[in-house]
């Protein structure tokens, strides 16, 4: 929601994809020149985001930009506590659905031959395993590999793929795990925001392929793509 504030507020054409009409209505006060889309898609059914690429394929502007942010967190658990299921529910919203978006769309984003950006949302619990949040933490460091691969395989095109890691932030999700008064302490969502649409517009340069950790409100570290 913050991200796609700033967009509708610089004047851009935003298209937001979800799962239910849950969080649509609270789109609609957004203020701002840019124009906002709005599709309903699974993004863990494959034959639904197939469809969600081919229409987009013919919207009457190229994309310029895919953000892969669906997730969910889950409960906390210790490894020997969590069922089959719970941990598949979790690796197919968080990892299933950025890997299905990239296949479908990044065909779209080559085609297109100007520069694309590809920007998986990960975790600081994809970068360190956290107790307890086994299946989050394993979910968001396949998403630093899903960006690795990417970048490595589109390098003879202007296609760009960068992850972004975020420490705790002030979410409900957040909440729904440690509590409101942990929830409270964390960084804002609206400055992450800030740091990812500086990355987008190119005002923070980061190469390729590279993961920026966000945490305690700044920039806390930029790790480039391994070579081989």
């Amino acid at each position: 929601m913050c991200l796609t504030r700033k967009f509708i507020a610089a004047g851009d054409e935003v298209i937001a994809v979800s799962k239910t009409r849950k969080f649509w209505k609270a789109l609609e006060g957004l203020e701002g020149p840019g124009t906002l889309y709005t599709h309903q898609a699974d993004l863990t059914v494959e034959s639904q985001v197939r469809n969600l690429a081919q229409k987009l394929s013919r919207h009457p502007r190229p994309l310029d930009i895919l953000i892969n942010n669906a997730g969910i967190g889950g409960a906390l658990k210790p490894i020997t506590h969590l069922s089959l299921k719970s941990f598949e529910e979790i690796m197919s919203a968080n990892l299933t659905s950025a890997f299905l978006m990239t296949k479908y769309f990044t065909p779209i984003f080559r085609k297109q031959g100007h520069p694309g950006l590809i920007l998986n949302v990960s975790s600081m619990a994809g970068i360190r395993g956290v107790p307890r949040l086994f299946a989050y933490s394993a979910s968001k460091y396949g998403l630093l590999a899903l960006t690795q691969c990417t970048a490595k395989e589109n390098l003879d095109v202007s296609l760009k793929c960068v992850t972004v890691c975020p420490g705790g932030m002030n979410t409900q999700m957040r909440a729904a795990l440690f509590g409101q008064k942990d929830a409270s302490a964390q960084q804002s969502p609206d400055f992450v925001a800030g740091i990812m649409l500086d990355i987008i517009e190119d005002r923070f340069p980061v190469a390729n392929g590279s993961d920026v950790v966000i945490r305690h409100g700044k920039i806390f570290s930029v790790n480039a793509m391994p070579a081989a």
